[in-house]
């Protein structure tokens, strides 16, 4: 790694190359960088710390591979679904129409394996219907689940396609999870893997023990954890909580819902709010960075706390070690 910190060539060209696609990290890093003053090599293992938030993984498709298996079923709006499995990904697609279908992939040492190919045998395997409730469920025979989803063992993953307005229940052991275009009551936990959350409406409890959690044109309830990760919240609004042990958070919220609560113990908070919002503002750090008009209350270098633009719902973001910026759009 030393000769590309020697060699590389911060120029704003530059940075964009490496974030193209991903235009709030750029906002992350200009705010970041000014408040911090920091050098050029320590903004480049931002940005490469940055690059791992980005769960490409966690948007696994397997449009290239053939199922191992494929299950159809007809299912009423409003019904529920059950997914579990050791080491694999879990994706939920939600459409209009009352179909849903299941796809199972089984992978090994990167390769796509068949019937042909193994009879699974360590696998316990059940994809079923029970009145309006269908499951997914993979689970091994010899050692329990398998929390690490070693690449000399075979994982199972699952892509769904459902009914748009359904209630899910995703777990995995290791691998990330993804739901687009639901409505619903969705539950989503992984023990190591990344989350993915798109266009979703409703109650989302999403929570991993060491991976990333993006949610982007989703609203109404959300309620995140991550013990490690980073949290990137892109044109959010409703009831918010979002949580990381270490991580950062970024969050471009439209609207807040009663309170929108962003916690962080040593990372750092960017917050991206419309000017007209009307909020409680309660604000803390190692510095906090706004400015804001039309404000009463108090305000210091690590904490600003009172009324914006005549009080409202409660804006708080809370950090232990980190830097606390809000802006406007």
């Amino acid at each position: 790694m030393g000769p590309v910190f020697a060699t590389f060539h911060f120029s704003p060209r530059n940075i964009s190359k490496l974030i193209t696609n991903h235009s709030i990290i750029m906002d992350y890093l200009i705010t970041f960088f000014r408040v911090q003053r920091f050098s050029s090599i320590m903004l480049l293992a931002l940005l490469m710390t940055i690059a791992a938030s980005v769960p490409a993984a966690a948007q696994q498709t397997f449009r290239d591979e053939n199922p191992y298996r494929t299950e159809s079923f007809t299912l009423s709006e409003g019904g529920a679904l059950k997914v579990q499995t050791s080491g694999g990904h879990v994706t939920v697609k939600g459409a209009d129409g009352n179909s849903l279908r299941v796809e199972m992939y089984v992978h090994k040492d990167g390769r796509t394996l068949s019937p042909a190919d193994t009879d699974l045998n360590e696998w316990e395997v059940e994809i079923s219907q029970s009145g309006q409730q269908v499951k997914a469920i993979a689970k091994r025979n010899n050692s329990g689940w398998n929390f690490f989803g070693g690449s000399n063992q075979q994982s199972i993953s699952f892509v769904l396609y459902t009914p748009r307005k359904i209630n899910t229940e995703l777990t995995t052991s290791g691998g990330h999870i993804s739901i687009q275009k639901l409505a619903g009551n969705q539950q989503l936990k992984t023990s190591g893997g990344h989350l993915k959350i798109s266009q979703v409406e409703g109650t989302v409890d999403a929570s991993t023990s060491g991976g990333h959690i993006n949610v982007d044109g989703s609203s109404d309830e959300l309620m995140l954890k991550t013990s490690g990760g980073h949290i990137t919240l892109t044109d959010v609004g409703g009831e918010i909580e979002a949580k990381t042990s270490g991580g950062n958070i970024t969050a471009d919220l439209n609207t807040i819902v009663d309170h929108a609560k962003l916690k962080t113990s040593g990372g750092n908070i960017f917050i991206t709010i419309p000017e007209n919002t009307a909020l409680d503002l309660d604000l803390k750090g190692s510095y906090v960075n706004a400015s804001l008009d039309n404000f009463s209350g108090t305000t210091d270098r690590n904490e600003i706390e009172g009324e914006f633009n005549g009080g409202g719902p409660e804006l708080s973001a809370k950090t232990s070690g980190g830097v606390v910026t809000l802006s406007f759009k």
